[in-house]
């Protein structure tokens, strides 16, 4: 008897699970100019590194700080970067396996005492680790004469990169009377894909928030999405799926044509999709050899690839209580927060918070700021996914004088999708004593879901002996009588 074995290309899952990271401590000023108030002070977390280790994983990173305060000479901006590590228990873990993390700014605070400026923040980082290497399952049995099998046929998913790239974009918006940017940011947004057989058609969108600084030291919030389009040349199927990171982007004033110029260094990938079938046994015996099969429970992970969604909400918020009304709205700086994330029905359900600090000019032309929380919900298509590592960027626009601003948010949700699973494979086999079995004519009654493959195992006898009866078919039904020689 000689065992036959086949190898399952599919990602185990080791650990799942959230991690949180505290990181505190001061954050430098520009030298030269001390901050008098803090208007804004918005951020986000980037993860540098992400290794797994034996029983642990080991992340590193740092929280981006985007501030706008007000000294002498009036306002001005600048970033900041906190760096931190963080080592997470994960049972199970080794070295080499494969790790996805997202990381989420939860919490932030920013505060200006004593001439210090500092920084408290709650780091929530999604972790799953999964085992990429083959899984060695048992397909047959050679030398075993009168062996049976019950078969299922399991497919799987595979995305592999057929396409990554930086891209150099360009893009100019008007911007009359802008002097000099104070502070900017950018974020791309997948619109579609389409292939022909001179390649793939990428289009997106970028999405530019400036606070400009005018004539005589005038401030206004410029907001554009610009569309792009770029051809990339890859030769792959109509299912492709595409990430987008920015890796650089400047933001400048080109004063003497009145533009804005936005410069982007886009890093794509594309991944295309490949089915797999393959038919394992879920069961075997032997008439003739006892033996039993050696299970294995497997969580698979089956990657869906990244999902890309845009969601727009308005809202009316009011000036708070104490603070004198407005005459112009000046900035408006978001964070998003995702508090709850779920596959429901091939739908990715998202409830959170937009933290919202507007900045406006009184009629006394003093600058004044507050903070709004603004809820959200919203629902993605997620076709085939059971599970998402969800993150969020977002912009907005604020209008209007007095005591109430109409609020305009874009909301740009990126996820990674999979699908997991749990199957059980037959990993071996090991002998038994043989049983004693009933000897002559019997008669038997199937119970409900009773095959043809269970009672033949049951009484260690050849399907064959069963099939040959009249009106016997591999699915039985409840109480159907079967009668044989054994």
């Amino acid at each position: 008897m000689e065992l036959m074995w086949t190898d399952l290309r599919a990602e185990r899952v080791v650990y799942c699970g959230v991690a949180q990271a505290l990181v505190e401590g001061d954050i430098p000023q520009i030298e030269g100019r001390p901050a008098r108030e803090i208007l804004s002070a918005t951020g986000d977390v980037a993860l540098s590194a992400a290794e797994s280790a034996e029983g642990s994983v080991r992340l590193s990173g740092e929280v981006r700080l985007q501030l706008i305060c007000s000294g002498e000479g009036g306002v001005f901006a600048f970033t900041s970067r906190a760096a931190f590590r963080h080592t997470v228990q994960a049972e199970g873990a080794k070295d080499g396996m494969l790790v996805r993390a997202v990381p989420a700014l939860q919490a932030m605070e920013v505060k200006l005492a004593g001439g210090r400026i500092t920084l408290s923040a709650q780091v929530d980082i999604a972790l799953r680790v999964t085992d990429g290497s083959a899984i060695k399952a048992l397909c047959g049995l050679e030398g075993v004469q009168d062996m049976e099998m019950r078969q299922r046929s399991l497919e799987f998913l595979r995305r592999d990169e057929v396409f990554r790239d930086v891209l150099s974009l360009r893009e100019e918006v008007d911007a009359a009377g802008a002097h000099c940017v104070l502070h900017s940011d950018v974020a791309a947004s997948l619109r579609d894909i389409q292939c022909d057989g001179r390649g793939a058609e990428l289009s997106g969108v970028l999405t530019v928030s400036a606070l400009l600084e005018g004539e005589e030291g005038r401030l206004f919030h410029l907001m554009e999405n610009i569309p792009f389009t770029e051809t990339l040349d890859v030769v792959a199927g109509n299912d492709l799926k595409a990430e987008l990171v920015i890796e650089a982007c400047q933001v400048r004033v080109a004063e003497e044509f009145g533009l804005l110029v936005v410069e982007v260094k886009l890093r794509v990938c594309l991944l295309a999709a490949e089915r797999i079938e393959l038919a394992l046994p879920q069961d075997l015996f032997s008439p003739s050899l006892p033996f039993d099969c050696e299970r294995e429970a497997l969580r698979l992970c089956t990657p869906m690839g990244p999902l890309s969604y845009r969601h727009t909400l308005h809202e009316t918020v009011g000036v708070p209580a104490g603070l004198p009304e407005a005459s112009r709205v000046v900035f408006t700086a978001v964070r998003p927060v995702i508090t709850t994330s779920n596959v429901e029905e091939e739908r990715l359900c998202l409830e959170g918070l937009l933290v919202t600090r507007v900045i406006y000019e009184s009629e006394s032309g003093m600058l004044c700021s507050f903070t709004e929380d603004i809820p959200f919900t919203c629902a993605c298509p997620a076709p085939g996914a059971t599970e998402a590592m969800a993150s969020a960027l977002a912009t907005a626009t604020a209008s209007g004088t007095g005591r109430s601003l109409e609020m305009s948010f874009t909301l740009q949700i990126s996820a990674s999708l999979s699908a997991q699973r749990t199957e059980t494979v037959v990993t071996g086999i090991r002998e038994t004593e043989p049983q004693p079995q009933p000897q002559g004519i019997i008669v038997y009654f199937a119970g409900a879901g009773e095959t043809l493959y269970d009672v033949a195992k049951r009484f260690r006898i050849p399907r064959r002996a069963l099939r040959d009866k009249p009106g016997v078919s591999e699915e039985l039904a409840e109480g159907q009588k079967l009668v044989f020689l054994r």
